[in-house]
């Protein structure tokens, strides 16, 4: 286990360790200084307008960072991660609580997963009605038709 598996989740921010924006160079440096394993794989996106590649880096499979041109706008948290979001949501939450939480859930039938306007996704399992993911994103990410066009990294650089 690394010692970033129990870091808070900061919507906008991304968690204690890792903030949006940080560079995909700093962020491997940092795991090779604590001797963390991590995979990195790449998504081409071809027939996307436009087409740029995403970058993942997956450590313990409980963190994935996500980045567009070196840049880090997403964090996807499931299965061991033990950190939690500033209402007390956690991956592993009874969805019931989850929603008693934060009234602002909505169901999205497109990715089938909840939106919270506290600026984070939740993935639910359904079979055991707990929380399978928490994602976490640039607040940019909200505007999907401006997000895409990648204008928003020139502030992170």
């Amino acid at each position: 286990m690394s010692r970033f598996i129990s870091d808070k989740i900061i919507p906008y921010t991304g968690i204690e360790s890792f903030h949006f924006g940080m560079s995909i160079d700093k962020i491997r440096e940092c795991l090779k200084e604590e001797k963390i394993h991590f995979n990195q794989s790449e998504d081409s996106h071809k027939g996307c307008t436009p087409d740029i590649p995403w970058t993942f880096i997956g450590i313990n499979d409980s963190i994935t960072l996500c980045f567009v041109k070196g840049i880090l706008f997403e964090i996807v948290l499931e299965n061991e991660f033990a950190g939690k979001l500033p209402n007390g949501i956690g991956v592993g939450m009874d969805m019931e609580e989850v929603a008693r939480l934060d009234s602002t859930l909505q169901y999205n039938d497109d990715d089938e997963d909840f939106i919270s306007r506290n600026g984070y996704w939740i993935g639910d399992d359904i079979e055991t009605n707990k929380v399978a993911s928490i994602t976490v994103y640039v607040l940019e990410a909200e505007d999907q038709e401006e997000f895409f066009k990648y204008n928003w990294i020139d502030k992170y650089k």
